[in-house]
């Protein structure tokens, strides 16, 4: 388990304890020994969403923590090549997505080439060829989220 997702589980478990015992609490005060018992498990359900969402937003990794926890196993990764070489390509993957929205990775990876060979690789030392399955990998990630119904291949852990 990546410690990314560690410190979302300590979040979540922490603030769901907390819901627990402050729904219990205003159960029993209203509605006795059954209120307690509802109000401990409405407590707890929404403390652990409460407590997820802001582990989540103390990540100071923001949307890259997950690739940053990941990338060096992944199949396309570069013995040698460390961090950052690799969050240039999945920050593009990103920012690109949101760019071309709506179309295939394949009908804009020309455009994408020259834009990371334009911009100097944004200071990476991989080539376009080298980058091109990261940025994919980053591509694929947001459509899965936020296009659901789009077909696509996932990139797996080796």
């Amino acid at each position: 388990m990546s410690t990314l997702k560690k410190d979302h589980i300590v979040g979540a478990g922490a603030s769901a304890a907390v819901g627990a015992v402050a729904g219990g609490v205003l159960g029993a005060l209203v509605a006795g020994p059954p209120g307690l018992a509802a109000g401990a498990a409405a407590g707890g359900a929404l403390g652990a969403v409460a407590g997820n969402r802001l582990a989540e937003s103390a990540d100071k990794r923001n949307d890259l923590g997950h690739f940053q926890q990941i990338f060096h196993t992944m199949p396309y990764y570069i013995a040698g090549r460390d961090w950052h070489d690799y969050a240039p390509a999945y920050r593009y993957g990103i920012d690109s997505f949101e760019r071309h929205r709506g179309h295939a990775f394949a009908a804009v990876e020309s455009q994408l080439q020259g834009g990371w060979e334009a911009a100097a690789r944004f200071g990476s030392q991989l080539a376009w060829h080298e980058a091109r399955p990261a940025v994919e990998h980053a591509w694929q990630s947001l459509q899965e989220t936020l296009d659901p119904t789009t077909p696509h291949h996932r990139v797996e852990e080796r």
